[in-house]
């Protein structure tokens, strides 16, 4: 009977960006802890939005957008990975270039949101927005880091636990729209137009952008 040759994929690379991930989420522990345990806990707990002004670039909030966005850009790949291999395998640097794209949406998306809110004289409703989405994106995507790692060392890239992964990490960004709907409801009335306006151009937009510059 011949031998058949088993395809692995390399994980030394995916090991040392998490053990990267890892060592900048100590960082970010040791520069506020209760505030990182209160994001954590954003799901279901929102003091964190009330207890921390919206200010998005401190240096919290920096190393976590860098962390969130190395997260789910390993995901991405992973997820391509399972369900196209057939055609990232022939793209160069695919991580890179989809690591590319995820910071580049969030700069292309933050810099449309700051011109819209220019525009219409609403800049202090503009943060609050950001610093509740962000942060919910920030505390979602610690929870997909678990997931991720079992992913990797665990279920050895399962399709099934990866769409159950998708999944958990969709819910938990659906929650935040129920929890910002009643934080901000007073606000979102006020200012209606500008929150259809807000989701056509800043939810809607930006990421078909980004899935056609991936394509």
């Amino acid at each position: 009977m011949e031998a058949i040759e088993r395809i692995t994929t390399n994980r030394d690379w995916m090991t040392l960006l998490l053990l990267g991930i890892i060592f900048l989420i100590v960082i970010v522990s040791s520069l506020d802890q209760k505030r990182l345990k209160q994001l954590i806990s954003l799901p279901y707990n929102d003091l964190y939005l009330l207890d921390y002004e919206p200010s998005v670039w401190l240096g919290f909030n920096t190393i976590l957008f860098i962390v969130s966005n190395t997260i789910l850009s390993l995901f991405i790949y992973i997820f391509l990975e399972n369900f196209y291999l057939n055609k990232i395998v022939f793209i160069s640097f695919p991580f890179i270039r989809i690591i590319g794209i995820v910071f580049g949406y969030w700069f292309f998306r933050y810099g449309i949101g700051r011109f819209i809110a220019y525009l219409f004289e609403i800049q202090q409703l503009q943060k609050k927005l950001i610093f509740a989405k962000i942060s919910y994106f920030f505390s979602a995507s610690l929870y997909l880091l678990i997931f991720l790692i079992f992913e990797i060392y665990l279920f050895n890239n399962q399709a099934t636990f990866l769409l159950i992964s998708f999944s958990v990490f969709t819910i938990l960004l659906l929650i935040r729209y129920y929890h910002f709907l009643r934080l901000y409801k007073r606000e979102i009335i006020a200012n209606l137009f500008y929150f259809i306006l807000y989701l056509c151009a800043l939810e809607i937009a930006p990421l078909l952008i980004a899935i056609k510059v991936g394509l």
